[in-house]
């Protein structure tokens, strides 16, 4: 799990219970515990009143930090990408802290259940933090109280682009562009579907085009009788032709295809009769060696050569290394004296030195306690070393008597500056007391700081502000008025308004409603009943003609006729044309017989539905004035309700808005008779606090014309000055009172002081004296003196022991010299050498054997190393001759084998085995590539001869070419007539037709429906903003100005709005106004900034002021521009927490440079 990070468990006091309220919630401290990259980071002190700024390189988890605010406050998302390090594990920590000191710990966890826990782990739900986040949700926190340089961008392109009317800007500045995505998105949505004029590739377009298409070809679509027949049999003897056309081109292409696979291998079999000729060739010159000797052999003779070749090769070494033995002495005389030798020849310098000091030491010893007893006597001079107690004092003592010298010097010197100390004192005492007496007393201005503590200072504010809000409650109240068309109205007037109440209001609105809804319903049924009646009888007088049907005498008259030519056609086919004449005539006939049969069915069928309808038109005529008696009956009964009403009845569609409107009205009325009140209020508190005040300064009547509030503030601040004197004066005395107080105490302390030093000093000297009397020397030695004494007593007793030493030494160094002689002597008698006759040649003697000892090793390796390197050769031959006979054995068994008798016959077996072997192999792949049994037989039926082949495959190619042209012709053939027949068969197209018009229909149904759909929620998205620009337009539009005008440097003096149906905003300078299109990119991103901060003051105003967060929102800002910014966000940061998140290092600087340093806070990240 993540490291906890430190925190400051601070208590939370006065936790609020959910619902209550607080405002100007801040985050004091945020713990990014485990979340993303970090594990167990604080950033601490976030608190402070100022701006602070999160500075981190790229990649230090400047955006995680970012992102945790919201994670923190709303939860941490189940899918979140900064858990990819801590998983399950994933927290985050923070307080939060409010208004009235109200702070809450609390640990964020990702977790489905009890993710909220407090300080002490205990789970406290989301509705903790209610109170906190004062109604902000995740969404409004997200959109407006954090941005980041893209979306800063985006908001300046929006500008440029024109697109956006003023409405549209407020709300994209509130909601942090996402109103106005979503309207780009559904006017996006609607242009996909449909557009009057442009493009013709929305849906709706393209549909209707395509019905408009399909209706004229079901209109032109009719079946045509005529050349049926003909046409089908040309396209079936297309399609029989191109199928036998298709047939000889597949047989024309198999030929073809097996002669190119013939030319092909025709190499191959070239290729494997030479091979075979090659392999029975060989099979003729002699036996081949089987596998396992003609893979053995050339090891096996390879061996042979090695074997012989190591035999010649050892056989006079082995001669050389007995000669070199032979030659060799054997002396090892001195070896068993080895380790004699060797100690010896270590000691004998050791040995020699001890000698000497021998010599020398006996004369020093009495030296050095003569000269000891020299030096014993300047110190004390009848003294001898026989008086160790004089001289053997203890180790310390020296030290001992160093430090009292030390700590004397010390306590002599603090003597000495405290003297010093209580002579200064004495002096600054009598300095200030003479000081104080020279000042004058205080009097009593106890009933003036009361009075001047009981006026409220911020009054005249106050009042100004609250004649500010009655005039600009008064101007809405005047304006409300005139919305609702009334009179001049006093508030109490307004508030005694008596209006109907909403229950019945709304009753009689859905009885109108009702009512009306009837009334057009009864409208709607008369003008339909009476359209469809006008339809029948014009319909019945098309159907009425004067024109006489033809009878049955005339049906059987053209029928008689059509008999009798049929009979005639049979023996004179010159009468074609009459019998053609006289078919269709009959057929007329009979079309006009049944189409007359159709009129009269047609012509009943009017007439009864016309005698349907004549009766209901009356009665719906009836049923519509009956409606409208009862709609003006009711809007008599709607007027009656609005007699209170000061002006003209509202619509009855209008109702619960009119009272809606007037309550709104009666609470501005409110609203100023409240505001009045308090203005009365003021003026008399005001009035009352300056005759209080004037009345105690003594103060002279001010002239009637001079304004309350002025008057108020001067007498307030001739009250402040006094008072200010007054405490000055009281102060300075208090302060010389408290230095003089303070001069008297370090007096007596350093008094009492310069007495401690006294008595450290005497007490000091007692401690000297002791010393000196256990040392043995005089009492009225100084320091240093007696120092130098000791050091000469200590010497003393040094070289006394020293000599001592000296002679307690010599017995030992007589027998090392002693046993080292005897050692030697054995030695040297052992090895059959002469003993020197002193000590100086003892190094000679020892050098000489040593050296002799060398000699006698060196040679004894020699020869053992002779020795083990003939062992080595006689083994090698031995090996040798053993591997020579086996291999002989094997080299026999071959040559039994393959029936010959020498070497040069079996190596003569081999080669032609491995050439079988090679050929063999490239035949088996040759035979592998060739096509086996039947198939290879029908490929050599086709011609051996590659030029036969070649002539027979160009014939081949020409022959399919003409075969292709053919079929290509008649499968042209085949589509065209096909085409034709297609075109002859119209009532398969008009069904066609008709089905893909239904198909078309229902897809514009669907397509209008969601584009009416789409309509509705872009009206509604432009009401609402619309409805934001007219309430917030006014203070939102100020405070961006003053805003933008900072941001600028003063560049621009404002902002305005344009005269158009739709404002937009406009950039003020000296020169004139500028759309924003006309601006900078920095300038643009400067005035939606501008516009974003203040949209955030109405948070403030409301009481949830939530932290604002920016990212990097100074990219197109240059140096000025970016300390201005901070400047702004210094400005707001009273009302709001402001974080800036950056990894910007100039941004730190102009911060540090332009801020105040307890306004300027920077957190850095880890790199």
């Amino acid at each position: 799990m993540g490291r906890e990070p430190r925190r400051r468990r601070l208590p939370a006091r006065g936790v609020p219970a959910a619902g209550s309220a607080v405002t100007g919630m801040r985050i004091e401290r945020l713990d990014l515990i485990a979340y993303g990259a970090f594990d167990g980071h604080s950033l601490d002190d976030l608190g402070a009143p100022g701006v602070h700024l999160v500075h981190g390189p790229n990649e230090a988890g400047k955006s995680t930090a970012l992102s945790a605010l919201n994670q923190m406050l709303y939860g941490i998302d189940h899918a979140t990408p900064y858990a990819f390090l801590h998983g399950t594990r994933t927290r985050l920590g923070a307080r939060l802290s409010a208004a009235g000191g109200v702070a809450l710990e609390i640990v964020r966890r990702k977790k489905r259940k009890d993710a909220l826990v407090d300080g002490d782990g205990m789970p406290i739900g989301q509705d903790a933090l209610a109170p906190f986040l004062g109604g902000v949700d995740r969404d409004t926190f997200t959109t407006e109280f954090a941005l980041n340089s893209d979306e800063l961008r985006r908001g300046g392109k929006l500008l440029a682009s024109g697109k956006g009317d003023m409405a549209q800007l407020l709300a994209a500045a509130r909601s942090g562009m996402r109103l106005k995505a979503v309207l780009e998105t559904i006017e996006s949505r609607q242009d996909r579907l449909f557009l009057v004029r442009g493009r013709t590739n929305p849906r709706i377009n393209v549909a209707l085009g395509r019905l408009k298409e399909l209706r004229l070809t079901a209109r032109d679509a009719t079946l045509q009788p005529g050349q049926y027949r003909d046409a089908e049999q040309a396209a079936a003897e297309a399609e029989n032709n191109l199928v036998a056309a298709e047939k000889e081109l597949k047989g024309g292409q198999a030929l073809r295809q097996a002669k190119q696979r013939l030319l092909g291998i025709l190499p191959l079999l070239k290729e494997q009769c030479d091979l075979e000729e090659q392999i029975a060739e060989i099979a003729t010159r002699g036996p081949s060696a089987a596998d396992d000797i003609r893979e053995q052999l050339g090891d096996l003779l390879r061996q042979q050569s090695n074997h012989h070749a190591v035999r010649s090769k050892n056989a006079p070494l082995v001669e050389d290394i007995d000669q070199r033995l032979a030659m060799m002495g054997d002396d090892g005389s001195l070896l068993p004296n080895a380790a004699a030798i060797e100690r010896l020849s270590k000691d004998v310098t050791a040995i020699l030195e001890a000698v000497t000091q021998r010599d020398e030491s006996s004369g020093k010893a009495a030296r050095t306690r003569t000269e000891a007893g020299s030096r014993l006597r300047t110190v004390h001079p009848r003294a001898t070393l026989a008086d160790e107690n004089l001289y053997r004092l203890p180790a310390a003592f020296r030290a001992t008597g160093q430090n009292l010298r030390d700590e004397g010097r010390k306590r002599h010197d603090a003597l000495d500056r405290a003297r010093d100390t209580a002579k200064r004192h004495r002096e600054k005492s009598e300095r200030l007391g003479k000081q104080l007496s020279s000042l004058p007393a205080s009097e009593d201005v106890t009933l003036l700081k009361n009075a001047y503590t009981a006026a409220p200072h911020d009054l005249p504010d106050k009042l100004t502000s609250t004649q500010a809000t009655e005039k600009k409650l008064a101007q809405r109240f005047r304006q409300a008025l005139n919305r609702l068309e009334l009179p001049e109205l006093s508030p109490a007037d307004v508030l005694d308004l008596q209006l109907p109440e909403l229950g019945r209001v709304t009753e009689a609105e859905a009885g109108h409603r009702e009512l009306d809804k009837g009334h057009r319903e009864r409208a709607a049924e008369l003008d339909q009943a009476q359209r469809r009646l006008a339809t029948y009888r014009r319909k019945l007088d098309r159907l009425v003609t004067g024109d006489a049907p033809p009878t049955h005498d005339d049906l059987r008259a053209q029928r008689a006729l059509r008999d009798e030519l049929i009979t005639r056609f049979r023996d004179d086919p010159g009468v074609e044309a009459s019998f053609q004449e006289a078919v269709r005539r009959a057929d007329t006939t009979v079309d006009l017989m049944l189409q007359h049969a159709e009129e009269v069915n047609k012509r009943a069928e009017t007439e009864r539905e016309i005698a349907e309808l004549e009766p209901t038109v009356p009665e719906l005529q009836a049923a519509v004035e009956e409606a409208h008696a009862d709609l003006v009956q009711a809007r008599q009964s709607w007027d009656a309700l609005w007699e209170g009403l000061p002006a003209a009845p509202p619509e009855p569609d209008r109702g619960s808005g009119i009272l809606d409107a007037v309550g709104r009205l009666k609470t501005e009325a409110q609203d100023l008779q409240d505001v009045r009140i308090d203005l009365r209020e003021q003026r008399d508190r005001l009035h009352a606090h300056t005759a209080r005040l004037k009345n105690l300064l003594r103060l002279d009547d001010a002239p009637p014309s001079t304004d309350a509030a002025v008057l108020f503030t001067e007498v307030l601040s001739t009250a402040g000055t006094r008072l200010d004197e007054h405490d000055a004066a009281a102060a300075k005395r208090a302060v010389a009172q408290r230095d003089l107080d303070n001069a008297e105490a370090e007096l007596a302390d350093a008094e009492a002081a310069e007495t401690g030093a006294e008595k450290d000093v005497d007490e000091h000297g007692k401690q000297w004296r002791q010393f000196l009397d256990n040392a043995g020397l005089p009492a009225d030695r100084d320091s240093d003196t007696a120092l130098a004494e000791l050091d000469i007593l200590l010497q003393v007793a040094g070289e006394v022991d020293a000599a001592t030493a000296i002679e307690n030494a010599l017995p030992q160094a007589e027998k090392r010299i002693s046993d080292f002689e005897g050692l030697l002597r054995e030695t040297l008698r052992s090895c059959g050498r002469s003993v020197p006759a002193s000590t100086i040649g003892w190094h000679q003697a020892i050098e000489t054997l040593a050296r002799d000892l060398q000699k006698q090793r060196d040679d004894d390796r020699e020869r053992q190393g002779l020795l083990d390197h003939k062992s080595k050769l006689v083994k090698q031959i031995e090996d040798a001759s053993l591997e020579l006979r086996e291999i002989e054995s094997r080299l026999q068994d071959f040559r039994a084998r393959l029936g010959v008798s020498t070497i040069a016959e079996m190596e003569d077996a081999v080669t032609r085995a491995r050439d079988l072997r090679e050929k063999s192999t490239a035949l088996a792949k040759i035979q592998r590539a060739l096509p086996s049994g039947a198939e290879l037989t029908q490929l050599r039926g086709h011609g051996t001869s590659a030029d036969e082949l070649t002539a027979e495959l160009a014939e081949l190619d020409h022959r399919i070419s003409e075969l292709e042209e053919t079929r290509d012709g008649w499968l042209e053939q085949r589509t065209t007539r096909r085409e034709a027949l297609g075109r002859l068969n119209g009532g398969e197209d008009a069904a066609r037709a008709a089905a893909d018009i239904a198909a078309i229909c229902a897809e514009l149904a669907e397509d209008a429906e969601e584009f009416l759909r789409l309509e509705a929620a872009r009206v509604a998205l432009l009401a609402c903003m619309e409805e934001y620009r007219d309430s917030d337009q006014a203070p939102i539009l100020a405070q961006a100005s003053e805003m933008f005008t900072k941001l600028s440097l003063g560049r621009y003096t404002g902002l305005e709005l344009s005269d158009e149906e739709r404002p937009s905003i406009r950039a003020k300078s000296s020169t004139g106004t500028l759309a924003p299109a006309a601006l900078s990119e920095g300038t643009r991103d400067q005035l939606y900034l501008a516009l974003r901060l203040a949209t955030l003051e109405r948070h403030a105003a409301a009481g949830n002021a939530l932290p604002i967060a920016v990212d990097d929102i100074f990219m197109t800002f240059d140096e000025r521009r970016t300390e201005a910014a901070l400047h702004v966000l210094d400005s707001m940061a009273d009302r709001f927490q402001v974080i800036v998140f950056t990894h910007h290092e100039h941004v730190i600087r102009s911060a540090a440079k332009e801020l105040p340093k307890e306004r300027c806070h920077v957190h850095r990240l880890p790199d």
